[in-house]
């Protein structure tokens, strides 16, 4: 009887330890801190490091509420910080890599991955692979590493976002310009001192708009001197408005700069300045942009010689070569009639 009860005992208690085991360090067989890729608290990241197997580096930096920069130089895309916010709060785990297929897949990481390094509080915190999709495109291949020791883990996982079908590498990119915010003007109409609008082609199409006081507007032709009579007051303020936010649809990375210099060494179709009530002038150069597919026709028969959806412009005193719409832009490129009051 004596026996019986301590071999009760004896089972109660390995199966008691045999639990604790199980539910402490393993969930299904992988142990939780191997695929803790997440960091819920997105609001504490304060730098974000990106980093290729090429060379390439980003490092996005909280400067404050919504504000980021990249490498220090520039303001941070408010759309594509947004989405890797919402990626490293949400990844999961989809599943473990296979073993048939795990040696490839380190392999893969090892030599294509892109190191995302995250730092909360100026901390490092968290820090992983991210890799390349899955065959089916609905996973992304990503392995942990130890903040503390920069120690890979032995286990890659198959990664993805709950509800979104897709995967995730492209939101990890290194490029320093895809980072770039894209705003070329940014004003308060109030805050418009003048804006000059030249035309080498035909400078006596140029002409100033001045604004001087409330309501008080002067429109003078720059080769003439002549100054417009009947200005059209709501002409000009929905002008100005125009000028709160123009952004930039993409750089000219399909251009290497041989090219771009063979474009700046024509004639600009426009040369539009703005300047500020505080002196600070900005000033761009647009410049016809050739079309995608040479040899393109229009319903004439005639050989399109330019794009006429889009054009170039040189910005930020020279250093950046940009693409936009001719029907974003076209409004901040009007003729001087444009100002004029119409007669009934």
């Amino acid at each position: 009887m004596k026996k019986n009860r301590v071999a009760v005992i004896l089972v109660i208690v390995l199966g008691v330890l045999s639990f604790w085991f199980i539910s402490h360090n393993y969930k299904g067989t992988i142990k939780e801190t191997l695929k803790d890729f997440a960091v819920e608290d997105t609001a504490s990241i304060t730098k974000i490091f990106l980093a290729d197997k090429k060379g390439n580096t980003v490092s996005l930096e909280r400067q404050g509420p919504g504000q980021w920069t990249v490498n220090g130089k520039y303001d941070v895309r408010k759309d594509a910080i947004k989405i890797l916010l919402t990626t490293i709060r949400k990844v999961d785990v989809k599943e473990p890599v296979g073993k048939a297929a795990m040696d490839n897949i380190i392999k893969r990481l090892a030599g294509n991955a892109v190191k995302c390094e995250i730092y909360q509080n100026n901390k490092l915190t968290k820090a992983y692979y991210v890799g390349s999709e899955t065959q089916d495109e609905t996973g992304t291949y990503m392995i942990l590493i130890d903040p503390e020791t920069m120690q890979t883990s032995a286990k890659p996982f198959v990664t993805y976002i709950a509800g979104f079908e897709g995967y995730l590498t492209t939101r990890y990119f290194t490029e320093e310009k895809g980072w770039r915010d894209r705003t070329v003007l940014h004003y308060n109409p109030n805050d418009i001192a003048s804006v000059k609008m030249e035309v080498p082609f035909k400078p006596e199409l140029g002409y100033e708009l001045k604004i001087r006081g409330n309501n008080d507007y002067q429109v003078k032709m720059i080769g003439s001197g002549t100054v417009l009579n009947n200005i059209d007051e709501i002409a000009v303020k929905q002008y100005l408005s125009y000028f709160q936010q123009q952004n930039f649809e993409s750089f000219e990375v399909g251009l290497d700069q041989k090219q771009i210099d063979s474009v700046l060494k024509h004639q600009p179709i426009n040369i539009l300045t703005v300047t500020d009530k505080k002196g600070k002038t900005n000033t761009l150069k647009f410049f016809a942009k050739k079309p995608k597919d040479i040899g393109m026709k229009d319903i004439k028969g005639n050989v399109i010689e330019f794009d006429l959806d889009r054009m170039d412009v040189l910005l930020n005193n020279g250093k950046d070569f940009v693409m936009v719409q001719y029907l974003i832009f076209g409004k901040i490129l009007p003729p001087v009639d444009y100002f004029q009051a119409k007669r009934k």
